[in-house]
């Protein structure tokens, strides 16, 4: 069967199963209060079940189930996926814990080594890297280390990245969308179906997660996510030697976020386990990007990165151009929104600074020393509604009194939750 329907099944088997169970996970989550409850670095103010990891986790291997059943007749490598079902049930274990108990980050990543020791016990090791210009480097005894850190990296970037809607699951997609090129163009069957249908369980995911019957992925959800997506990239990249800034160019952002995190913390003498609201997301909410915009910058310099690799890599030079134009928007919006800064005193390089973690005192420059992030959303959503009643008011399409005052260019008293 030719690749590219494989892929096409895999996906929309995968986007059915989860798109029907992600409701069910959801009252499962307020039956057994796995929930998120509202915060000062959370955008919401009402309390959202965490359980759409474990619904993608389910659908992922029952689609592939049913697949290889009813539709291809092809046999799947169940020892390799065994392995990974093992670590993943490990891993949503931890991260349902935590959901519902709350767990130290440290004994979190405790767990984290012994699911991973668990994989590369069973082979899944990194025991070469691509390197462009040099070719296939063997790493010998480095494999076991390197492979921890290559594990342990995707599994807590994409766990701190996941703080907006859309985000984690929407790196996610992108990065199955490589995966899936990638496997497509040197031929790799399970590669390809595997990649395609975590792409359609996460999908449907995305539907639910910016619903108004909202779910979160959770920190199991994130957690598994990072597992997998590390397994089939390195799965990948031991068939058929892809170069390794082919295999990290979905993972940018998160990539950025933990080595800017762990800085910023390392910097302030606090603990790298401390959880805080300055993540690169959080900054850009800081600067006044809308949770909306926020994503979509990031997911777009997320997509011009995969697609200026992937020109490199297959040879399709002509991938630069939309490579550039998604760089372009994110840019452009950046751009907006330093337009309206610029009327508060801020400079383009200071913003940049800010927004790419290098640096803090920008909070001092707006008036948001001490602010947490929960406050300044609802503060952009109350700009908003004034802005629009003021609208509607000059249309004369307002209440009897016909004026609206604006509000007030001024933060909020502080919050006591958090």
């Amino acid at each position: 069967m030719d690749l590219g329907i494989v892929a096409i099944l895999g996906f929309a088997a995968a986007f059915l199963m989860s798109w029907l169970v992600q409701p069910h996970f959801r009252n499962l989550g307020f039956l057994t209060d796995i929930v998120d409850f509202p915060g000062y670095r959370r955008p919401h103010r009402e309390p959202v079940p965490r359980t759409g990891g474990m619904a993608i986790f389910i659908s992922f291997f029952c689609a592939l189930f049913f697949l290889e059943n009813v539709i291809l007749h092809t046999e799947l490598p169940w020892s390799w996926l065994g392995i990974l079902i093992g670590a993943g049930v490990a891993i949503l274990a931890l991260g349902v814990g935590d959901d519902r108990f709350g767990i130290h980050a440290e004994k979190k990543l405790y767990g984290q080594i012994i699911t991973i020791l668990f994989l590369m016990i069973f082979g899944q090791r990194m025991d070469s890297v691509t390197m462009p210009g040099m070719g296939e480097i063997n790493l010998g005894g480095w494999a076991w280390p390197f492979t921890m850190f290559w594990y342990l990296g995707f599994i807590n970037s994409m766990n701190l990245i996941d703080g907006l809607d859309g985000l984690a699951s929407g790196i996610s997609i992108l990065a199955g969308v490589t995966l899936v090129s990638v496997a497509l163009a040197v031929g790799d069957l399970y590669s390809t179906l595997f990649a395609a249908t975590l792409c359609g369980s996460t999908m449907a995911f995305l539907y639910w997660n910016i619903s108004s019957r909202k779910i979160f992925l959770g920190d199991s959800g994130s957690m598994w996510m990072g597992l997998m997506l590390a397994s089939l990239m390195l799965n990948i990249s031991q068939k058929v030697g892809v170069s390794l800034p082919v295999l990290l160019a979905p993972m940018i952002v998160p990539i950025w976020d933990t080595g800017t995190t762990i800085l910023r913390r390392y910097r302030r003498r606090t603990s790298i386990f401390l959880a805080d609201d300055f993540h690169l997301h959080h900054r850009l909410l800081r600067l006044g990007f809308s949770p909306r915009n926020a994503v979509i910058h990031l997911l777009l310099v997320t997509a011009g990165t995969i697609m200026f690799a992937l020109s490199d890599y297959l040879g399709l030079a002509w991938l630069g151009l939309p490579a550039l134009g998604a760089w372009m928007l994110a840019g452009q919006l950046g751009g907006l929104r330093h337009l309206q800064n610029r009327q508060r005193g801020l400079d383009l390089f200071s913003e940049l600074s800010y927004a790419l973690g290098f640096n803090d005192r920008l909070d001092a420059l707006t008036d948001q020393v001490g602010r947490n992030v929960a406050d300044i959303i609802d503060l952009q959503a109350e700009r908003q509604k004034a802005g629009l009643n003021g609208e509607l008011s000059r249309d004369g399409t307002t209440d009897t009194h016909g004026v609206v005052h604006p509000l007030p260019d001024i933060l909020p008293p502080d919050s006591d939750d958090g």
